[in-house]
């Protein structure tokens, strides 16, 4: 980023003074957009508000200086600080709400905050707005031309770009693209879905806010028509423009949409219509954006081995389990009917039931994702039936899905990388972390890459590493999501029908990483269908039926038991 200084500026300096506006408009267009591509192209939250943090960051600057006579960077830093603290206390009730209803909130938010400065005549101005901000000095420079101001909001931009790209590369930014695919998936890999949703959302207020500020101090006035509707259409047409998820994608859309005016030449009189056009055969020709153009896939590299070589994870509890009483209903049907069953520390049991008996809610109860409506679930000793799922999953509880939940916006190796690394409690200081990233991140990031490819290694999928997760064979995804679910290196395993759908090679190395998880330490409650295979692995087997416990024991014990036989077996 510093070697673009020189260049960038030089560039800048050069240019003629009448495409100044542009230059200037188009850097404060591409910190707003890059803010919002955070938010949607990482976490996969669109927000319809984002002109309303814009206004606040312009405004502030405006008002201080108008009542208070504050400078314009006091200023911005006050309106960072409100926007930063709007976001966080909005953000906890508005990502509550999913898809349409949160875009729906966020619309409502941003045309709040435009009636406010509309209507707030004697702070705001009212309709007239408010005129007089001057420009900055800069180490008692006043930035009074515009192309030194140009200069200031490129080095601002480029220096936010910087933070945005480290971020969405880090460990936090795999987590947020877990977050987009697959909320549920995120939550049982560790990662705290709200906390991580909200942190993202004042990050990206905060781009806006620092957008909001330049265009106050750069225009020298602020007017409610710069922040209203338009405004948001202008935005959302820039990121899906130059393509969402990539970050520098909002500089190809911004850079085209504040162009066009420029180079419409004898159709400026048509102009909405020319534009219209012009978004129109992009969108079509490259339907995920211009970035699409340039976007091509890394390849990280990391040491190899040998085939079926488990790396070894250190355990410091153990994996004890004890459900007493556990209910959970849906509507008037009892999913769930009082059950309780203990498992041994470094042991495996197999839960079997025919279908629709209560299987995968019993996991779900424990797991947290459908907490028990009462009685008991105790881990490691520890009553954990009131904890989120990814607070039971930080504790060392991890699990399979019986349909599929790998995360199709990241890789083979990144879904196993999820795992690798342990969770991710969401906090500021982990953006902040992952923003300015140590020789220390970078290094750890190294090893999780090199670890992620071992555990595929011990299933000889290491090959598949650097493929998305859709182009694999169906009995490969089980055993990418078994994997991920092992690299954490939990102390209790759940799998739920982790095997169907495997054909008898990957049985095999199904089989064989169970029992070595097992001989680590690793506590196995299993969900499955084939009796032979359950019989084989497991030390004890439960049997439900209709939500209630009906037998409970070693498999011989449970093979012979005659309401097991009429329930289950059909005997």
């Amino acid at each position: 980023m510093l070697l673009a200084l020189p260049p960038v500026s030089y560039l800048l300096l050069k240019t003629p003074w009448f495409y100044t506006d542009t230059l200037v408009t188009t850097g404060i267009f591409f910190i707003l957009v890059m803010g919002l591509d955070l938010l949607y192209g990482s976490a996969g939250q669109l927000s319809l508000g984002h002109q309303g943090f814009f206004a606040i960051g312009a405004y502030v600057v405006a008002i201080l200086f108008k009542h208070a006579g504050l400078s314009p960077w006091i200023g911005a830093l006050c309106a960072l600080a409100l926007n930063v603290a709007l976001a966080l206390s909005l953000g906890r009730i508005l990502l509550r709400l999913t898809g349409l209803y949160f875009m729906l909130g966020t619309l409502a938010l941003g045309i709040m905050v435009h009636a406010i400065i509309t209507v707030w005549h004697p702070v705001s101005g009212g309709d007239a707005g408010l005129g007089g901000v001057p420009r900055p000095s800069f180490f008692g420079i006043t930035l009074t031309s515009g192309i030194s101001f140009a200069v200031l909001v490129w080095v601002i931009a480029l220096a936010l770009f910087w933070f945005a790209l480290n971020i969405s590369r880090s460990r936090v930014g795999r987590a947020l693209r877990a977050i987009r695919s697959d909320e549920v998936g995120a939550a049982a890999n560790g990662i705290c879905v709200m906390r991580l949703k909200a942190n993202v959302f004042a990050v990206s207020a905060a781009y806006a806010s620092i957008a909001g500020s330049l265009f106050a101090v750069y225009f020298g006035a602020v007017h409610p028509e710069s922040f209203s509707l338009s405004a948001l259409l202008e935005m959302l047409l820039m990121l899906f423009l130059g393509g969402e998820g990539t970050i520098w994608g909002g500089l190809l859309g911004a850079t085209v949409l504040r162009l066009l005016p420029e180079v419409s030449g004898p159709l400026h009189a048509y102009k909405i219509l020319f534009s219209g056009l012009v978004f129109t055969l992009i969108l079509f020709l490259f339907p995920k954006g211009l970035a699409a153009l340039f976007r091509r896939r890394k390849r990280p590299q990391a040491p190899q081995a040998r085939a079926g070589e488990l790396p070894v994870v250190v355990r410091n509890f153990d994996g004890s389990l004890r459900v007493s009483d556990a209910v959970r209903t849906f509507g008037g049907l009892r999913a769930v009917d009082g059950v309780s069953f203990e498992l041994g520390a470094g042991r495996i049991k197999s839960l079997i039931g025919p279908n629709g008996a209560g299987k995968t809610t019993l996991l779900n109860a424990i797991s947290g994702v459908y907490p028990v409506e009462s009685g008991r679930v105790e881990f490691a000793g520890r009553r954990v039936e009131r904890l989120r799922s990814d607070e039971i999953a930080r504790l060392g509880i991890r699990r399979t899905f019986q349909n599929i939940r790998l995360f199709s916006e990241l890789g083979v190796a990144e879904n196993v990388m999820v795992g690798c690394d342990r969770g991710s409690a969401g906090s500021m200081m982990e953006f902040i972390r992952a923003a300015l990233p140590t020789p220390g991140a970078l290094a750890q990031e190294q090893a999780l890459q090199a670890e992620a490819r071992r555990w595929l290694r011990a299933v000889q999928l290491d090959a598949s590493a650097d493929e998305q997760v859709a182009a694999l064979p169906y009995g490969h995804r089980k055993l990418v999501e078994l994997v991920r679910a092992a690299a954490a290196g939990p102390a209790l395993l759940l799998l739920d029908e982790a095997a169907a759908g495997l054909n008898n090679a990957e049985k095999q190395d199904f089989k064989r990483l169970i029992r070595q998880l097992r001989e680590s330490g690793t506590t196995i409650l299993l969900v499955e269908h084939d009796m032979d295979f359950v019989m084989e692995i497991s030390d004890e087997v439960i049997v439900v039926n209709f939500g209630r416990k009906i037998a409970d024991g070693s498999p011989d014990v449970v093979r012979s038991n005659r309401e097991v036989l009429e329930a289950y077996l059909g005997v």
